[in-house]
């Protein structure tokens, strides 16, 4: 009796799962149907679905047409629906004219409109030109606005060699200025080569600057030494300096072997060193 109810049990289950899984397959038909893909049977809908279906395209289409896509169809519209249409187009038109966008027609604009356009172009081009930010047409410019825009490009051009930037124009500078991107570009070379960043060049150092930079690098060496840095180049140290160095590393090794912890190398110890240690137990296979 027992096994019967779990028969009928699990048939029940089976079949209701059978069920799910065929309103999914019509939900996911119904849905592709609403978004207009190829994969839509219509045979497979209800009159209510179809009329569903229709609904969705509809209000899918006035969608496209509000947001001026290509797939908008004008003639499915209603009169109330295509002049909404027309007023979302043609708010559209004059957002893009007044952001400066390719898909402005300034054809489209009325007189006031136009000249708020023309205002918000001469501002943007104003900007673009001080802030180096985008197209700058330097004509369009007031003669107030082109004296500071020269003010500002000259500023800008300073700052770009003083600071060592690909942008500088050099002839653009005059003598007095062409002399403080040279102490600019000196210190900064200095403060390279004593902090160990970026390009160094010792040829530009004075004699002072390079004895101060060569003691800055040994010790930074030494300590890439010490702490096992690949950047140690042990041909540059004193022979007490590596001398010191093999004494902490035979330290190093032999604590290890004593302890049992790190890597130990018992080929580097003395045999007094050796004899104190316990047997070198055998690996575990």
């Amino acid at each position: 009796m027992l096994s019967t109810v779990r028969l009928l049990t699990a048939a029940f289950v089976l079949s209701q799962a059978c069920t799910i899984a065929q309103l999914s397959a019509h939900d996911q038909n119904l849905g592709a149907c609403k978004d207009g893909w190829s994969l839509c049977d219509r045979r497979t809908l209800t009159p209510t679905e179809l009329a569903e279906v229709s609904r969705a395209r509809h209000f899918k289409n006035i969608a496209d047409c509000r947001s001026g896509l290509p797939s908008c169809d004008q003639s499915q519209l209603t009169p109330s629906e295509a002049n909404s249409v027309a007023v979302a187009n043609y708010q559209r038109n004059l957002s893009d004219c007044k952001f400066g966008l390719e898909s402005c027609d300034h054809s489209k604009l009325n007189r006031r409109e136009a000249i708020i356009v023309s205002d918000s172009e001469r501002e943007r081009n104003r900007s673009s030109c001080m802030d180096d930010l985008g197209a700058c047409e330097p004509s369009q410019l007031t003669a107030g606005q082109r004296i500071e825009f020269l003010r500002v490009t000259k500023r800008r051009n300073m700052s770009n060699c003083q600071n060592g930037s690909d942008l500088c124009d050099f002839s653009k500078l005059t003598p007095s200025e062409t002399r403080q991107v040279q102490v600019s570009a000196h210190q900064r070379n200095d403060e390279n080569c004593r902090n160990g960043w970026g390009s160094c060049d010792h040829s530009n150092l004075s004699p002072l600057e390079l004895k101060h930079v060569l003691s800055l690098e040994h010790q930074r060496n030494l300590e890439n030494c010490r702490e096992g840095e690949s950047s140690c180049n042990f041909s540059e140290l004193s022979q007490a300096e590596n001398t010191a160095l093999q004494s902490r590393d035979h330290q190093r090794n032999l604590k290890a072997c004593t302890e049992g912890i790190g890597y130990c190398n018992r080929s580097f110890l003395t045999t007094l060193e050796l004899n104190s240690l316990p047997p070198e137990q055998p690996a575990k296979k």
